[in-house]
């Protein structure tokens, strides 16, 4: 008999320890998923034309914050189709944008919401909500590394403008001789050889002294021509007193005058600018002139066999 409940004894306790394990492991199950049974959740549907290997339980972002998760995908004809199930509700704008984002470089995908501008009117009822093509950050890095490997082989078979400087021998030839060049150059200044060569090397100081002159007489003309000396002096620094810029200004004015007239019509230059007539009837006398001397040339033959003619008695 206490065999027996002995036994008995020992089935409850691995059956009271079997069923707080199990308690333990809902608990645990429930915390880990980040679900709470006791509160609201929201969904929402999202159809995308390729979701980038997305799955069920990968969070949702809005804003910056994680605010729900991925409970299904489904494919369905040339879509597929993701539920989520959100802790807030949201209001989706004109302008809104549903992404694929991905976690690390690791691998993982998150669900990025962007609700759309605060000022732009919200999407009607009935609506399906589009999201945006997801972008493979590994298969755009491989383009890269692609594109890349691209540049550095048609530079290495000397393609291109840097291909052609690393395997082209002309450019070092050219860079070569203008090394050169430039060393004669150099050369040739060192040894007092032309004009610059003079200035830096000559020993006798006659062209700095010839340099220095002219500066000086340089100076001295522009001085001259600051204090008003000279008839350019005067001229410049508008002095009234001097003839010269007195028998200018007298000379302008004379000319003024003389153009007004002639743009008034006086006098016979300005008739003949202003009076159309007169360049009627010069271009007549003109044209008279010119017939006269066109009888003289057409009568010139018979003329002079006339003067033979009459000669011979």
């Amino acid at each position: 008999m206490n065999k027996y409940t002995r036994e008995i004894s020992i089935e409850i306790i691995v059956g009271l320890f079997m069923f707080t394990v199990l308690i333990a492991l809902g608990i645990f199950t429930i915390v880990l998923s980040s679900e709470n049974l006791l509160k609201k959740s929201y969904q929402y549907e999202f159809v995308f034309s390729e979701i980038g290997g997305l799955r069920e339980g990968d969070n949702v972002f809005v804003r910056g914050m994680n605010v729900g998760r991925v409970k299904q995908t489904d494919l369905q004809d040339e879509n597929v189709r993701v539920y989520a199930s959100l802790d807030v509700p949201i209001t989706l704008r004109r302008g809104y944008s549903i992404e694929i984002v991905s976690s690390s470089m690791l691998g993982g995908k998150y669900l990025k919401i962007d609700e759309g501008p605060e000022d732009a009117p919200p999407l009607g009822d009935n609506v399906t909500i589009l999201g945006s093509l997801p972008v493979d950050v590994i298969e755009e890095l491989g383009k890269a590394v692609t594109g890349l490997q691209s540049m550095i082989n048609a530079v290495s078979q000397g393609q291109g403008t840097l291909g052609k400087l690393l395997k082209d021998d002309t450019m070092y030839n050219n860079m070569v001789a203008v090394s050169d060049d430039l060393k004669t150059i150099t050369g040739k200044v060192k040894n007092g050889e032309g004009t610059l060569g003079k200035l830096l090397v000559s020993d006798d100081g006659q062209m700095y002294d010839d340099t220095k002159a002219f500066m000086a007489n340089l100076h001295t003309i522009s001085q001259n021509l600051a204090d008003g000396k000279g008839t350019l002096g005067k001229l410049m620094s508008g002095s009234t007193n001097d003839t010269a810029y007195a028998d200018l200004q007298a000379t302008l004015a004379n000319v003024r005058s003389i153009t007004a007239s002639i743009n008034e019509g006086d006098g016979t230059l300005g008739k003949l600018v202003r009076d159309g007539k007169l360049y009627d009837e010069a271009t007549s006398l003109v044209e008279d002139v010119r017939a006269a001397v066109d009888d003289l040339r057409e009568a010139s033959p018979i003329t002079s066999f006339g003067s033979v003619l009459f000669g011979a008695f």
